[in-house]
């Protein structure tokens, strides 16, 4: 064979050893079904008969009908039959979120393609089932079957599980014109049915209808993989997509009755409490009347709960705090609370009426109509305490001269003897009075340029300390206004977004009762730099502002002691 026959025949074979090689690698995706109820998650396999790093998956054009979750890639090569062959797989988890039908389209690999699969999407009816034989099975029960629009009913779901699944989740009901909250789930446990071990799961949900009507309740829907031994002798196993729903629920949701009257509050239990005890203390005019109201409905969803409506008269001024709503059980059954507390100022001495609180509800036991009544309560309110108890003796404006003048008015009652004495006792008691008169005048000069200049050197002290020293050295002074530019230039140094002294409601640290003070003694000290009153108390303010102060300095140097463990 010439030299030219045998590089023809070398070139020949390893052409066709490359022909060979491409024609082997394919790319080929399977599901694990073709038809799948709506909600249900499904099983995506993709094979390429070769390895490297140039085989990448991109799943974006699935996202459009499906819920796509993270692919997992695997790898590997073996030797069958003396031949090498190499293998790149992803599985990939869809959910179906759409009912119709539709198309998985040919994903390119590389520099190879996969076959296009269609997927049927269909929605399960009232009766049907997914499941898993006795290895996995979910039941599911309502607390009541009948309820009124608004009112909340509890589907309780358990699942019970025999086999090894991974990637578990479970889905709530979907519900038009229904909402659904999940509770936190209840601890896990065991239990044997006809001889087999199940791992018991309880799930809980709130469900409240918008609408009245007859309607079923569908199943929680269980997702997730199976694990499935293929080959006991040597260890490989295999994913199956499983999608697990229990049995569904019947539920009548009846309308408002005609006959109600109010605002639309349904349950089986409302209550209203007071919590203060409002006759335990006396009160005066100014005092702070602090008031905390809760009104407790079983069976009702956050969103739903009522206000609660004071119907206060202008006999008394009123500060609001936020209202606290929570959620707890009293003896097994789910309430939700609203607390209101506030703040009372009576305006005048007498008898404060606080009036009767009623809020209408609908008994769901009873089929009747109730009132939830908090009622009227009278409080005594004494006279403010008089503010001038200092009162100084005051010194009669003319001295001696009056004396003087009053002996004199007595002395011309008597007879007179001598004129000559009569007129020296009117001149000198016009002397007198002139001088008096120059002498006020000058008194009276002299202490208002003293006013001006010790009021200058405080402004000067003010504005030459610190914010916080010289509020202090302004509410020694007790100068209203001085002490209002004092304490909003404080309060900015801290709060910069403060423009008014009555926004440090939103910041302050001290207690409900202390912080109901410092707003009144705010409200008053606003009152006396306009000039409409003089009760106004300088050394409280002093008291409140000081441990406002260290309740902020103890905050900063601990500022974990805000967050709840």
């Amino acid at each position: 064979m010439t030299f030219l026959q045998k590089c023809l025949s070398i070139t020949l074979i390893l052409f066709t050893m490359t022909m060979h090689a491409f024609a082997a690698t394919q790319a080929t995706a399977s599901v694990s079904n073709n038809q799948v109820y709506l909600g249900d998650i499904f099983m995506l396999n993709v094979e390429v008969d070769d390895t490297g790093s140039e085989y990448q998956l991109d799943t974006d054009v699935l996202k459009d009908k499906f819920t796509v979750f993270l692919p997992s890639r695997g790898q590997k090569q073996m030797y069958i039959n003396g031949e090498f062959k190499a293998q790149t797989t992803w599985q990939v988890r869809l959910q179906a979120n759409k009912i119709g039908t539709f198309t998985i389209p040919s994903l390119k690999i590389g520099d190879v393609q996969t076959q296009a699969i269609k997927i049927q999407v269909i929605e399960p009816s009232a009766q049907q089932k997914s499941v898993q034989g006795d290895a996995i099975f979910i039941e599911n029960s309502l607390n009541k079957s009948k309820i009124y629009l608004g009112q909340q009913v509890i589907l309780d779901t358990k699942i019970y599980v025999s086999e090894n699944i991974s990637n578990a989740d479970v889905l709530p009901p979907a519900l038009d014109s229904v909402d659904v909250e999940r509770i936190d789930p209840k601890p896990q446990s065991q239990i044997i049915r006809n001889g087999i071990r199940y791992q018991v799961f309880s799930y809980q949900y709130k469900i409240t209808p918008s609408i009245a009507k007859e309607m079923v309740i569908p199943s929680p829907l269980l997702t997730g993989q199976m694990n499935r031994r293929v080959n006991q002798w040597q260890g490989q196993s295999a994913y199956q997509a499983i999608n697990i729903r229990g049995n569904t629920v019947a539920l009548t949701v009846k309308d408002i009755p005609s006959n109600f009257q109010g605002d639309w509050l349904v349950s089986d239990d409302v209550r209203i409490i007071e919590n203060n005890d409002l006759h335990s203390k006396e009160y005066a005019v100014g005092d702070p009347i602090t008031r905390s109201i809760s009104l407790q409905v079983a069976s009702i969803s956050l969103d739903k709960m009522p206000q609660i409506k004071l119907n206060y008269n202008n006999s008394m001024r009123y500060y609001p705090d936020k209202d606290d709503l929570k959620q707890g059980e009293i003896n097994n059954k789910l309430y939700t609370q609203r607390t209101i507390t506030h703040a009372i100022i009576a305006n005048k001495a007498g008898q404060l009426v606080l009036p009767e609180i009623k809020i209408p509800w609908w008994n769901s036991v009873t089929d009747k109509q109730e009132f939830a009544t908090l009622p009227a309560q009278t409080l005594t309110i004494k006279a403010a305490p008089s503010t001038n108890n200092n009162q100084s003796n005051s010194t009669p404006l003319l001295g001696n001269a009056a004396l003087d003048q009053a002996k004199l008015n007595t002395s011309n009652n008597q007879p007179v003897n001598n004129t000559a004495e009569l007129l020296f006792w009117k001149i000198s008691t016009l002397v007198l009075f002139l001088l008096l008169v120059i002498g006020t005048i000058y008194h009276f000069t002299q202490r208002k340029g003293m006013t001006i200049k010790d009021n200058n050197s405080v402004n000067n002290v003010v504005e030459s300390k610190q914010p916080y020293k010289a509020l202090l050295i302004a509410l020694q002074h007790a100068q209203p206004q001085l002490v209002y530019n004092s304490l909003l230039r404080y309060l900015q140094s801290k709060y910069p977004a403060i423009t008014q002294i009555q926004e440090i409601e939103n910041y302050s640290r001290l207690n409900e009762e202390k912080k109901q003070q410092l707003l009144l003694n705010l409200k008053q000290l606003e009152l006396a730099c306009s000039g409409q009153t003089h009760q106004w108390n300088a050394g409280e303010l002093t008291k409140l502002i000081k441990q406002e102060h260290q309740l902020r300095n103890r905050d900063e140097l601990n500022p974990l002691s805000d967050i709840n463990p």
